[in-house]
């Protein structure tokens, strides 16, 4: 939460920092009871993939967009150099997570349907899901690196996380407020032996203009000078389109991922998936990223996004 004494006069006549204090007092009471729930195949499921130790893992949160979570596979198995995909389903919808869960089996990709989550709220979801496998998979497998990833986040070019990440204890792309900053959760690297003893919470802090994942501040962020870290960019990069004039632009993280954007909770992604559909058949054909972006527009640097795509 943010410093009481960052709070103005008039927020602290309308109990502002009171009202903080209680959702956040509020969410944790609800994570921690969240993170107790088991599925019926956890054990399985740490059992089988108990061989990831001291190895890298990418962690994907999916919800209820199977054909997106297909092509983010088929990319990673593409791209992917040095890391092993795990995916996690917090879709609410039972014949979606049935959808997602085959999606993964005809890749041989892990899957573990998270349980249940009745919450509305979209960060507060995305949050309890990302806290849930930190402190039940993460922990348990004790891999050597590992990135969350949101699930419209596709690898177009070769990633190495041992790469990306270097000897920091983490990386991704900033999001910066008046009083903190953090990664943002679609895309955030971290080295396990410098982050597995932490209390990693996940959720947001909006008293600190904070989203998912800005409960880290505290417990990580702010031990680490700003300036002396390397981050992700992100970029809006056109892309040749013969159907779309002018070019559309879509959001590139990294330099290697492409993010579709705003696909889940908000369900835009019929808007998107007719051009989607040709990127991907694209990369099938054999296309490579620097084919399919269009070099006439220069990308525009811009700010990390403010909230999930979800």
């Amino acid at each position: 939460m943010r410093a009481l004494g960052n709070f103005t006069v008039r927020e602290w006549l309308r109990l502002l920092p009171l009202q903080h204090a209680l959702k956040q007092l509020r969410n944790d009471v609800w994570l921690a009871a969240y993170q107790r729930r088991r599925p019926k195949d956890f054990d399985a499921f740490t059992a089988r993939n108990a061989g990831l130790r001291d190895r890298n893992v990418v962690l994907v949160i999916a919800f209820e967009q199977p054909w997106v979570l297909g092509w983010l596979l088929d990319m990673a198995a593409r791209h992917l150099q040095d890391a092993t995909v795990l995916v996690f389903d917090n879709s609410r919808q039972l014949a979606l997570r049935r959808d997602i869960e085959r999606v993964c089996d005809a890749r041989g990709v892990a899957y573990l349907g998270l349980p249940v989550n009745r919450t509305r709220h979209v960060n507060r979801s995305h949050g309890m899901a990302m806290s849930w496998v930190y402190a039940n998979v993460v922990r348990a497998i004790a891999p050597r690196r590992f990135a969350f990833i949101d699930h419209d986040l596709i690898p177009i070019e070769p990633v190495s996380l041992s790469e990306r990440l270097g000897s920091q204890a983490f990386f991704g792309l900033p999001v910066l407020s008046p009083w903190a900053w953090q990664l943002w959760a679609g895309y955030c690297l971290f080295d396990f032996a410098q982050v597995g003893r932490l209390p990693m919470n996940f959720l947001y802090d909006f008293s600190q203009g904070l989203d998912t994942g800005g409960r880290n501040w505290h417990s990580l962020y702010r031990q680490h000078p700003r300036d002396a870290l390397r981050f992700a960019t992100s970029d809006m990069v056109a892309i040749r389109d013969p159907a779309l004039e002018p070019p559309p632009r879509i959001q590139v993280i990294d330099d290697r991922w492409l993010h579709i954007g705003g696909i889940s909770y908000n369900d835009n992604f019929r808007s998107k998936s007719e051009l989607c559909e040709r990127l991907a058949q694209s990369f099938a054909q054999g296309l490579t990223w620097p084919e399919i972006r269009g070099d006439a527009v220069e990308p525009d640097r811009e700010p990390a996004p403010a909230t999930p795509s979800r």
